[in-house]
């Protein structure tokens, strides 16, 4: 006989009482992300930069949500001692230890690949690779605690493709796939679940802001689903997996692209 609890119920996409860290929540798949958490019933702590665009849109997001639901630490994503003193004030102001960690801070830039520094290079490995290990080093041993604990982290869909205008950033996201098998296999007996979301085309703040359009254009002669993919597309499948619903999925790579890869 199957057991009942596998039937599954509304409760189980439920994330009451439970404690979340968000790298790079400011707006954009972040913010959805932490709207999506808090309305299911998550505190939630966002991590952003020092720059007027995400101070003023971070602040935005606390006054939405309420202070006693979202906190906002600045911090660089790949700087280990600010990382800690995310994960210790979260514990603080909730008064209970994260449990769920999405990875989503990431650079992104478009240059041609013999154009890079190595500079530039270094720094997008830094934030978007360094900072994943980051994240999962000052989380996971909480979580070993407690024997449960969900790492969501955040690809591209142009790791499927690969882009010659963004071979540093691709690069990153090929290897943010590979960390999330590795993490999955390496904590999967801790009771910590990882897995990976892969955003499509997704318009986002940014996309607006560097000239792009609501409509389909090219993408609808490669999506099966003939509308633009939004942040919260995304928030919902981190919920998903989030949530007691995503208990039996590790190590997975879910992607979220209105069927642009179909495979």
């Amino acid at each position: 006989m199957i057991p009942a609890a596998t039937l599954g119920t509304d409760a189980d996409f439920s994330l009451r009482d439970r404690c979340a860290v968000v790298t790079g929540g400011a707006r954009g798949i972040g913010a959805a992300i932490a709207r999506r958490f808090v309305a299911s019933g998550a505190r939630v702590a966002v991590t952003h930069l020092d720059d007027a665009v995400s101070v003023e849109a971070v602040a935005a997001l606390t006054d939405e949500l309420g202070a006693d639901k979202l906190l906002a630490v600045l911090a660089d994503a790949a700087d280990s001692a600010a990382m800690q003193s995310v994960f210790d004030r979260c514990a603080d102001a909730f008064g209970v230890p994260c449990d769920t960690l999405v990875i989503n801070a990431a650079d992104v830039a478009k240059k041609p690949w013999d154009e890079i520094s190595i500079d530039e290079w270094d720094h997008m490995m830094a934030v978007n690779l360094r900072g994943a290990l980051v994240a999962a080093r000052h989380a996971v041993p909480g979580m070993r605690q407690r024997g449960y604990g969900k790492i969501v982290t955040i690809g591209s869909v142009m790791a499927h493709f690969g882009d010659p205008r963004s071979l540093h950033y691709v690069t990153t996201k090929e290897g943010i796939i590979g960390f999330t098998r590795s993490l999955a296999r390496a904590e999967g007996k801790s009771g910590i679940r990882v897995n990976c979301v892969v955003p499509g085309a997704i318009a986002s703040e940014r996309h607006f802001e560097e000239g792009g359009k609501l409509e389909l254009g090219r993408l609808a002669d490669l999506q099966s689903v003939q509308r633009r993919g939004f942040p919260d597309d995304i928030a919902a499948s981190c919920q998903f997996l989030a949530s007691a619903a995503g208990d039996f999925i590790s190590g997975q790579v879910l992607t979220v692209d209105g069927g642009w890869t179909n495979y």
